[in-house]
């Protein structure tokens, strides 16, 4: 008698979002050392002079929380919407957006002058789903939901007196733009897609510069 499970053996469904895990994850590991560690001064972005020329701080700047709670309900939150988005665009391209939001969101709260911040990581949720807002508009979808989630979140910073709505806002532009550009160039060459996002990255660092020259 043959082995049922052997005639129709189970194969392990492929992760749809493995970027998403694996951000969700290091930024709550991010978050436990950082209770225990002074990490959070080596991760932190802001205006603060002793920051000025220190590149990684906004490169990193969508993996920090200000709590471990804060990690756990992001990493929920960026699954979900990786779990939508990343099959679309790619793994790496999903990555590299959500960072590049983090980054968009660094220098906002640099032009802005806010010395300190440890909470980029709705910075990367914020662009995402400005991303998806434009891609969806373009295609003649209804975006009416995704603008009252944002307004909502950002009027809510400003409310409970978070200075993060200033990055929030900076990450949202920068989402909204590689969205616009994605849509220019997915008919391209890849060369074209990953050219249009170091351009919009460029900006971002040289908005930085400006700030660390000044």
């Amino acid at each position: 008698m043959l082995d049922r499970w052997s005639e129709h053996p189970v194969r392990p469904v492929p992760l749809r979002c493995p970027a998403s895990v694996a951000m969700a994850v290091v930024t709550l590991l991010i978050a436990i050392a950082a209770r225990l560690t002074p990490l959070s001064s080596l991760l932190a972005s802001g205006s603060a002079r002793a920051f000025d020329f220190q590149v990684w701080r906004p490169l990193v700047f969508s993996l920090t929380t200000s709590s471990v709670i804060s990690a756990v309900l992001t990493g929920l939150l960026l699954v979900l919407i990786g779990y939508q988005i990343e099959p679309m665009i790619g793994s790496v391209q999903f990555a590299f957006l959500y960072l590049l939001c983090g980054v968009g969101g660094s220098a906002a709260i640099s032009l802005a002058g806010v010395l300190y911040s440890f909470e980029g990581s709705m910075c990367g949720l914020f662009g995402l789903m400005a991303a998806s807002a434009v891609v969806k508009y373009v295609q003649k979808q209804d975006i009416r939901a995704d603008i009252v989630l944002l307004t909502m979140f950002i009027i809510w910073a400003i409310v409970v007196g978070s200075n993060t709505w200033v990055a929030d806002i900076g990450a949202v532009v920068v989402g909204a733009v590689s969205g616009w550009a994605w849509l220019q160039t997915r008919w391209s060459s890849y060369r074209r897609q990953l050219g249009a996002g170091l351009a919009v990255l460029a900006v971002c660092l040289v908005a930085l510069v400006v700030t660390w020259v000044m």
